[in-house]
């Protein structure tokens, strides 16, 4: 995947998509294998924005047993199945422990029969899954002293046992969302980030594409299209006015999600702990909300919070407050966690939209996907906008759009075939044979170590990482203060994964920043590698740390 803007001004396509986030990626991917002519602009990187606030976790919908919306949750456990199955690399399972309280909502009897539904609704849950490390287990029932065990510290007012259901878990969402675009590259997108949309065209009372500029250089161009897909998320309102309309389109209200890195809490499950925060729309009540705290890769990730934001979403930050008010509430719902704010090395974040009707409730975020057609509302051909608002569903929402862009071109659509297509670096096979494989297999210079991040990070496209190495011996090398992270790495993600500044590097296609700022000595040694490749000077090298730095600060 090579940033290149030429066809983009110089043909035209089917389908325009303005968002490159994991739905905007995820539908180009879609589109493409099913014959379509797609571009996608994003105005920043590829997954860079909400779609890397997630806390990593692959949902089956268990939560949706408390609306009773049994085909949404349908949904969600047949695509956790579909990346399990698809980029194997990228997700495995994970074991969830929830504490029962009482005999109430919160007890083992309501439990116990969401459990036994939620392993009935997923009966088929591991059809077509040929590895056995990837298939999901059956929930199971715990005695109160197999719950403290697992979860030491959890309350014990009231305790009565507890229950474990089994989720997915990403290595690396920031890699699974650029395996959808590598994936719609491959396939024949034309994609480009660090271009915006700065002005919807239209001929008449049709939108046939966009004004683009490239944000490095400035240049505009137009980019033709007999479909545009407004996939920009928190920013889909603000797209929608690019449309130069006197009436202004709706306001999309969004919530503030924050996730933080912390010391390891539980390192064998992840624990359910509940919040302040209560779910009016619930049928089935239990009281207070969860926040999950999951061990990943010798952290844990605690969250989500879930606030109103009101602003400009450009401006979106985490600030000193946002990490204070969630550390007290983690500290008042886990009193042993002892957790203070120094100990917070990284903390992520992005904007979801809100519903309406919940605006001024704790649960806020919309549980729907939608997808506009403006010839409805707007009397505009041409023009869809779609809000996706679950990580898990995004390769089903990219069905949908596709579905829904055959319909409005006019043309039979081919069947989807993504349900069953791995994704880029996903044909592993049974993973321990591909991990045995990929470290039979190491080159002199790489560790056991590097050799399974390798594995992990680019799956069966590990190879192609290898293949640099034995052209670039010298790339072998570990970044400073990495024991995985190699300089190969870095001049992979320039030239074949479209990486444009240094914190693309550090915070989605390498490892360097994921649990934390990395070293002086290692971003001087990225941004080094990547002058080399990008024509950089010294002054902008020092910009570009100075930006992958502050990623790693919170406002005052």
């Amino acid at each position: 995947m090579q940033r290149n803007l030429k066809p983009l001004a110089d043909e035209t396509f089917d389908l325009l998509i303005i968002g490159g986030g994991v739905n905007g990626l995820a539908t180009a991917w879609d589109a493409t294998l099913r014959g379509l002519k797609v571009a996608l602009v994003e105005k920043a990187d590829f997954g860079g924005q909400t779609s890397s606030a997630t806390l990593k976790i692959i949902h089956g919908g268990l939560r949706y047993l408390q609306h009773l919306d049994f085909r949404r949750m349908r949904e969600s456990i047949r695509e956790r199945s579909a990346l399990l199955r698809l980029a194997p690399h990228l997700a495995s399972p994970m074991p969830f422990l929830v504490p029962t309280y009482g005999h109430l909502m919160q007890g083992m009897e309501v439990m116990a029969a969401a459990m036994l539904m939620n392993d009935l609704i997923s009966c088929d849950r591991n059809r077509g899954q040929p590895d056995p490390d990837r298939q999901l287990p059956s929930g199971q029932f715990l005695s109160k002293r197999a719950t403290l065990d697992l979860g030491p510290g959890i309350s014990e007012k009231g305790l009565t046992g507890g229950v474990i259901f089994y989720d997915g878990q990403m290595f690396n969402s920031e890699r699974l969302s650029l395996a959808f675009g590598l994936a719609a590259t491959a396939a024949g997108a034309q994609l480009a980030n660090y271009v915006g949309a700065i002005r919807l065209l239209r001929a008449g009372d049709r939108v046939t594409g966009a004004r683009c500029r490239d944000l490095e250089t400035g240049a505009e161009f137009d980019v033709r299209a007999t479909v545009t897909a407004n996939m920009s998320g928190p920013w889909s309102d603000i797209v929608l006015g690019l449309l130069e309309r006197p009436d202004p389109p709706r306001q999309v209200v969004r919530s503030k999600g924050i996730q933080i890195v912390a010391p390891l809490l539980y390192g064998k499950v992840a624990v359910a702990v509940p919040s302040a925060y209560t779910d009016p729309d619930a049928v089935l009540a239990r009281g207070t909300r969860n926040f999950f705290i999951t061990p990943w890769r010798g952290t844990s990730l605690i969250g989500t919070t879930d606030t109103v934001y009101r602003g400009d979403p450009d401006n979106f930050r985490i600030t000193d407050r946002d990490i204070r008010d969630f550390v007290a509430e983690i500290n008042q719902s886990l009193p042993c966690a002892h957790l203070a704010c120094e100990q917070v090395p990284f903390a992520f974040g992005g904007l979801r939209p809100i519903t309406e009707k919940n605006i001024d409730t704790g649960s806020t975020v919309a549980r729907k996907y939608e997808i506009y057609d403006h010839a409805q509302d707007l009397r505009l051909a041409g023009l869809l906008s779609v809000i996706g608002v679950k990580y898990t569903t995004a390769r089903f929402l990219g069905e949908q759009v596709t579905d829904a862009v055959f319909q409005k071109l006019g043309r039979t659509s081919p069947p989807c075939v993504t349900l069953h297509t791995p994704l880029a670096g996903g044909k592993t096979g049974v993973w321990a044979g591909f991990e045995r494989a990929a470290l039979a297999a190491a080159p002199a210079g790489l560790s056991a170590t590097t050799m399974r991040h390798l594995a992990h990070s680019y799956g069966a496209d590990y190879k192609l990482v290898l293949d640099l190495v034995h052209k670039e011996p010298g790339t072998v090398a570990l970044l400073p203060g990495s024991s995985e992270v190699i300089a190969a790495e870095v001049l992979y993600a320039v030239r074949a994964e479209s990486a444009r500044k240094l914190e693309d590097v550090v915070l989605r296609r390498t490892d360097l920043g994921a649990q934390g700022q990395p070293s002086p000595a290692a971003l001087a040694a990225c941004a080094g590698l990547m002058a080399h490749e990008l024509g950089w000077d010294a002054a902008r090298c020092t910009r570009e740390i100075s930006e992958t730095e502050t990623r790693f600060k919170f406002v005052a």
